[in-house]
């Protein structure tokens, strides 16, 4: 009987740890988004309303670095109202490699203003990714 019920109690244990790592703690993720291809970009987005929808306190990040700087350029982005949907939503935001920009030919005037611009994009990702940041590659 005392079996019995050490059984019942590790089995109680173990049915209250799944549920505490069903509901994840306060989440930070950042994604790495380097190409032009618009469904990519569009994906992105799509994934912070499906994270945000389930856990809304996550914080989410894109660095768009290469050819995806487009993404964050007044004349060129397709997802401005989106984008401002997002950070309207929750803790959101949208950084724009600087190396990227020069290289491209982009001044720091033809950024949205919603969006932050980093010098480094790698060392922006690996920043986050040291402070605990989950990562997530996005596009192909």
């Amino acid at each position: 009987m005392r079996n019995f019920f050490f059984l019942l109690l590790l089995l109680g244990c173990g049915v209250l740890n799944a549920q505490q790592s069903a509901a994840p703690a306060h989440m930070k993720i950042v994604f790495d988004l380097a190409s032009s291809d618009t469904a990519d970009q569009a994906g992105v987005l799509r994934q912070f309303n499906n994270v945000l929808r389930q856990a809304p306190d996550t914080e989410l990040e894109v660095v768009c670095h290469g050819p995806a700087i487009y993404m964050l350029v007044k004349e060129k982005s397709v997802f401005e109202t989106r984008l401002q949907e997002a950070l309207n939503k929750g803790k959101v935001s949208f950084k724009v490699c600087a190396n990227s920009m020069k290289r491209l030919g982009v001044d720091a005037s033809q950024i949205l203003p919603l969006a932050q611009i980093v010098p480094v994009s790698i060392l922006e990702l690996a920043g986050k990714q040291s402070e605990g940041w989950a990562y997530i590659k996005a596009g192909h």
